[in-house]
């Protein structure tokens, strides 16, 4: 018994074709892996962010149409250590306050966080991303924030702080606009509470 077995003619590619077919499928898979490590690594941020518990004392600003609840991971540290800082934004709506880059010599104020004390031996808050917003009767396009968001920061207390009961002076800075109008920009203050505590225990009274 025979058993016929049917050739087929297979087309050949040209080395040329194969090779680029080769080199497009390999970028195609860095280039994904790429973009999933930058999403696990900004997830992983956020998941850090929210990992972090604030039992400090909150402190809420309002002025006008824009209220911030300012709050530190914990309001009874000992010297030199390194706090978390939240800062929730609830902004009117209708309302906008701007964030950053703003065209230059347009006078409008971006948001801003800022602490001034001497019990701190450096400070950062970073504000998320902003949204762009059109403005069609200006033909421009702005930075904004609207409705809720989240600021995240950290400060660190001087190693040099006493323990005892202390206030960290800070500034909220924003401008608030609608459709039609921008009203002044404002500058409001406010003091968050702390105490220092000791580093030992203190002796007990003989």
């Amino acid at each position: 018994r025979v058993t016929h077995v049917k050739h087929s003619t297979i087309e050949s590619t040209p080395i040329s074709s194969r090779v680029r077919d080769a080199i497009a499928h390999t970028f195609c898979v860095t280039a994904r892996n790429t973009i999933a490590l930058v999403a696990l690594g900004l997830a992983f941020s956020s998941l850090c962010q929210v990992a972090t518990r604030f039992h400090g004392t909150p402190v809420v600003v309002t002025a006008e149409d824009v209220k911030a609840r300012i709050m530190l991971s914990a309001d009874r540290p000992y010297s030199g250590r390194e706090l978390g800082v939240s800062v929730d934004f609830e902004i009117a709506p209708g309302w906008h306050i701007y964030g950053a880059p703003l065209p230059e010599g347009e006078g409008l104020t971006p948001t801003s966080i800022d602490f001034a004390s001497d019990i701190l031996a450096r400070q950062t808050v970073t504000l998320p991303k902003p949204i762009m917003l059109r403005f069609e009767t200006l033909n421009q396009t702005y930075p904004v924030y609207t409705g809720t968001f989240t600021a995240f920061g950290t400060v660190v207390l001087s190693q040099k702080v006493k323990p005892g009961n202390y206030s960290i002076p800070g500034t909220l800075s924003f401008q608030q606009c609608n459709d039609a109008m921008c009203k002044m920009p404002q500058t409001v203050h406010f003091d968050l509470p702390i105490k220092i505590e000791p580093l030992t225990p203190s002796a007990p009274a003989t």
